[in-house]
């Protein structure tokens, strides 16, 4: 299994959403930022955008998408110039799940939508992946990733049954879509795994990783998955990870066993041995070295419901 399947696979959607909105210039919508992952398609006319982390203006035409994830604030309008209205004051004009905004001039159509993914489940794709993507109607799309833009432009279109389930799913299609598109594009990130996983030398030993985390992996094992000498291999992997191979095995091995832990029936002797560890003395030092907590305390925190440790980067950007 390729990394991007097991994590899209393991993902859990909180909360999800969507709106059809009709604004007509001038207009101008802005957002403070919230931690949902935020998708935009421009069904027809045009916007500009900027975002806190990129003030230039970026234009946007019918076909354009783009995503924000965590809580980047950022504001869409129709003009530069026009007047900023904020987010909870133009969804109080919500009827259903359409909106009519603005000054009664040209229109700009927009779909957009947002869903919830658990801190943990999203970490090891979210640091690697930029906060805004932009992808533009010109770019090359596959007809699979244009297929769910224009199924999701037609489920919107007016209430019809089981419409609102039906969008909530394209947008994880969506999203699965774009990262994948954004991975193919040379606007990759320089280093992480998302980048190994789409280096034809690397990609072999990060599948392996990720297929058998258990496994007694050593450098040498996995320079032969990748067909490259143990030196040239430990070199790339560092200059494109940021990491040695061992490091990066030790961090899925983290993320992995912090997902088991979610189940208080599952030990922590068990899920030492299911992620590698013979001890659980020596499973226990790891994630400690790694999560910078013992792992029956990051258990008792984390799922206890207390938030004190959710926010603590388990994965370094």
């Amino acid at each position: 299994m390729d990394p991007l399947t097991e994590l899209f696979s393991s993902m859990r959607v909180r909360r999800a959403g969507f709106t059809r909105m009709n604004a007509y210039a001038p207009w101008g919508v802005e957002s403070a930022g919230d931690p949902a992952i935020k998708f935009v398609l421009v069904v027809r006319g045009s916007a500009v955008l900027t975002t806190k982390s990129n003030p230039t203006p970026i234009p946007l035409g019918a076909g354009d998408v783009f995503i924000i994830l965590g809580d980047e604030p950022y504001q869409v309008c129709d003009h530069e110039s026009s007047t900023m209205a904020a987010c909870v004051d133009v969804d109080a004009q919500r009827i259903g799940n359409q909106i009519e905004f603005g000054g009664g001039g040209a229109v700009t159509t927009f779909v957009s939508g947002f869903f919830e993914i658990d801190r943990l489940d999203a970490k090891p794709l979210l640091c690697v992946l930029p906060v805004l993507l932009h992808l533009k109607m010109e770019q090359e799309r596959t007809l699979a990733f244009q297929s769910v833009l224009e199924l999701l432009a037609t489920e919107t279109e007016g209430p019809r049954l089981g419409s609102d389930a039906a969008a909530a799913r394209l947008f994880e299609l969506l999203f699965i879509h774009a990262v994948r598109a954004f991975t193919q594009e040379c606007s990759i990130p320089k280093k992480g795994w998302l980048a190994a996983a789409a280096d034809k030398n690397l990609a072999p030993a990060i599948r392996a990783i990720h297929a058998e985390p258990k496994k007694a992996w050593t450098v040498d094992l996995l320079a032969r998955e990748a067909g490259m000498s143990r030196s040239a291999f430990a070199a790339r992997f560092k200059s494109v990870v940021g990491q040695t191979p061992l490091g990066y095995l030790t961090e899925w091995r983290m993320h992995k066993a912090s997902r088991l832990m979610e189940a208080n029936s599952v030990r922590i002797a068990e899920i030492a041995r299911s992620v590698g560890y013979e001890s659980e003395a020596a499973f226990t030092k790891a994630f400690k070295k790694s999560v910078g907590t013992n792992p029956s305390i990051f258990r008792k925190t984390v799922f206890g419901h207390k938030p004190t440790l959710a926010k603590d980067p388990l994965w370094p950007g």
